[in-house]
């Protein structure tokens, strides 16, 4: 979702109003309204949306909060649009309470005690030492779109989905240009020897020795033991992922192998970290020791 110029316009309108603000003075600030729980708010413009954001459902929301003069956070900062879940405010009066009052297409800035904010929304310990002056936190919040957990559930279905039938069409082509005559394990790994070692085979249980870089089918490598210690790990005893298991095992010592390894033996359809889902790992692995 493209974010628009008409939001930063909104936070001009709105940072001229905090300069006609009762300065320090929770009574009122001129252009604002105020709830029964004590949150003010400016509507600035109204959108055409027909419905309130509801427990559970999951907004999509340009935001910056900040103080009188100094932006705090900015959602445009991110690398993704800001997408949140719709949950009980956690006390009367916070940002969820106001973004409870908006349709899609309104924007509007928020008021809320900055010791509430930090203490009770954020739950930090203390309010930072930078903020110990500060009375007041503005939210500037554009909301862009609302949609049920059950819309969100079915559309993460479908691109998990498309995620898999990539991950087969990539890898097959990844094969095709790089190791045409590689075949699959019966666990689906690709095993293809560099360098044939004269050692022993390490069997479960052995610790292992091995340095090895990571890399996705693109050829960007997300991790590497080369220019750090060697890594070390017991085979056989679910200490890395099954591919790793499996391949390392087929080696020698002093040996060296590609392992190109289908998610559903690496990281599988949920990924972690740095690993998107349904992703096939490629690792150029040395076995440098055996254990016994």
């Amino acid at each position: 979702m493209k974010r628009t110029i008409l939001f930063m316009a909104v936070l001009f309108i709105a940072s001229t109003a905090f300069v006609s603000c009762e300065s320090g003075n929770n009574s009122g600030f001129q252009g604002f309204e105020v709830t029964e729980d004590g949150l003010y708010y400016n509507f600035h413009l109204k959108g055409e949306g027909t419905v309130n954001p509801q427990i559970g459902d999951f907004i999509t929301v340009d935001m910056i909060y900040a103080t009188e003069d100094t932006i705090i956070f900015n959602s445009k900062d991110l690398p993704q649009v800001m997408k949140l879940p719709m949950t009980e405010s956690a006390y009367k009066g916070d940002i969820y309470d106001g973004i409870a009052m908006m349709k899609v297409g309104d924007s509007v800035t928020f008021i809320c005690p900055a010791d509430s904010v930090f203490l009770k929304l954020f739950r930090m310990p203390s309010v930072p030492p930078q903020f110990d002056s500060v009375e007041n936190i503005y939210f500037h919040v554009r909301l862009n779109n609302i949609e049920t957990e059950a819309e969100v559930k079915a559309a993460q279905e479908v691109e998990l989905k498309r995620l898999e039938e990539d991950e087969s069409s990539k890898r097959n082509e990844y094969l095709q240009s790089n190791y045409p005559d590689a075949k699959a394990e019966e666990s689906g790994l690709y095993f293809i020897n560099i360098k044939k070692g004269k050692g022993k085979k390490p069997t479960k249980g052995d610790k292992v020795v091995v340095n090895y870089t990571g890399m996705f089918l693109d050829g960007n490598i997300f991790d590497s033991s080369v220019d750090r210690e060697p890594f070390e790990f017991t085979l056989g005893q679910g200490q890395v992922i099954k591919g790793w298991d499996q391949g390392i095992e087929m080696m020698r010592k002093g040996g060296k192998a590609m392992l190109v390894i289908p998610s559903d033996i690496a990281y599988g359809p949920q990924g972690r970290s740095s690993i998107p889902p349904y992703s096939t790992l490629v690792f150029e692995v040395e076995l440098l020791d055996i254990k016994k």
